[in-house]
């Protein structure tokens, strides 16, 4: 399903914003007018492609460049949302710590709820694939520039590990994938995790 238009998938890539601010600053241009059609395709695609394919495609994505997490997050369910980091995701890095630093002066040390690193978390939830192979998507945000770190895929029954490791390696030159009870495609700047989810996997993101 991979275009070789990036045009086509600007919308995919567009810069996030802390409170409107665009984050990367050097960016001159911020195009409105995403070209709806190829949203369409691609969301069709997500929903009805096999697993497999599916990989694939989310690889094809981040090696063209940096999604936005709330476009992505968008193709897979209505329902997604910040469950860890909100200050930071609204207000941004610096203001989220005056705001928390301020918080805990008030009310005690702890209680602002900024742990774990500073993270920000996106749930993806009720996902929509025809499969219904996919829990929910779970997406380690970078605090800084708002890039996905981590893609977490949870999925209701493991697949074959090996054998899709080797139909991703099929496809794509110069890239890392490591298999144990989950897969990892690892690249410079990303990460994308399949694991199975036992609901029960509370604890994944303090590996």
């Amino acid at each position: 399903m991979y275009t070789n238009n990036s045009e086509e998938r600007k919308f995919l890539y567009a810069k996030p914003y802390f409170v409107g601010v665009i984050v990367d600053t050097d960016s001159n241009e911020f195009d409105w007018f995403w070209n709806d059609d190829e949203r369409g395709q691609l969301g069709r695609f997500i929903k009805e492609s096999n697993f497999t394919d599916l990989i694939c495609e989310l690889v094809h994505i981040f090696k063209e460049g940096l999604p936005n997490y709330y476009e992505l997050s968008s193709l897979f369910s209505v329902k997604y949302e910040i469950v860890q980091g909100y200050l930071i995701s609204r207000y941004g890095l610096e203001t989220a710590r005056k705001e928390k630093d301020e918080f805990e002066r008030r009310f005690g040390k702890g209680k602002a709820g900024m742990d774990n690193g500073d993270k920000i978390i996106c749930r993806v939830e009720n996902i929509e694939r025809k499969d219904q192979d996919i829990s929910k998507i779970e997406m380690d945000i970078d605090i800084e520039c708002l890039k996905i770190n981590d893609l977490y895929l949870f999925v209701n029954e493991i697949p074959d590990l090996n054998e899709l490791k080797a139909n991703i390696e099929a496809k794509f030159d110069h890239i890392n994938i490591t298999v144990s009870n989950k897969l990892i495609v690892e690249d410079k700047t990303y990460r994308i995790i399949v694991l199975e989810d036992e609901n029960r996997m509370a604890g994944h993101f303090q590996e």
